[in-house]
């Protein structure tokens, strides 16, 4: 499956809050970034329901009351390999809320290019080993 996400994530454990026009739901986050959050329920909110998210982040004092919109679902009984859950996406962030996730995220997930160097390294060394002049038999 192809990566779609067009943010660096972190990974979290946090109760979230949240309501629909109808009722009032808690439920525990497990990733975050700037533009969405994923919620991990066994009975996710339909496509495209609007919610209002309550949340808090560890080491930040501010509390995130936000509007935002279920943009993927998976309920528990489906056969996909995905957690059940929903996908949220954060419609009205303010400028400071928008920078104090950004900052966790940052702060929290690995930086794409140690990943990338990593990675890179990992190739080149099974690279060398399988390339070299002694992995053909003669």
């Amino acid at each position: 499956m192809e990566e779609r996400r067009a943010e660096p994530r972190a990974e979290v454990d946090i109760e979230v809050r949240y309501r629909t026009a109808q009722e009032f739901m808690s439920a525990y986050a497990r990733n975050i970034s700037g533009g969405g959050i994923f919620v991990r329920t066994a009975e996710p909110l339909p496509l495209n329901q609007t919610v209002r998210l309550r949340f808090t982040l560890p080491g930040i004092p501010d509390r995130f009351d936000v509007n935002g919109i279920v943009v993927w679902s998976n309920p528990g009984s489906s056969r996909s390999s995905l957690p059940s859950g929903m996908g949220i996406k954060l419609l009205d962030l303010d400028p400071h809320s928008r920078e104090l996730i950004d900052e966790f995220v940052k702060v929290k997930s690995p930086a794409p290019a140690q990943e990338s160097a990593a990675v890179s390294a990992k190739k080149s060394a099974e690279g060398d080993s399988s390339s070299g002049p002694n992995s053909h038999p003669h």
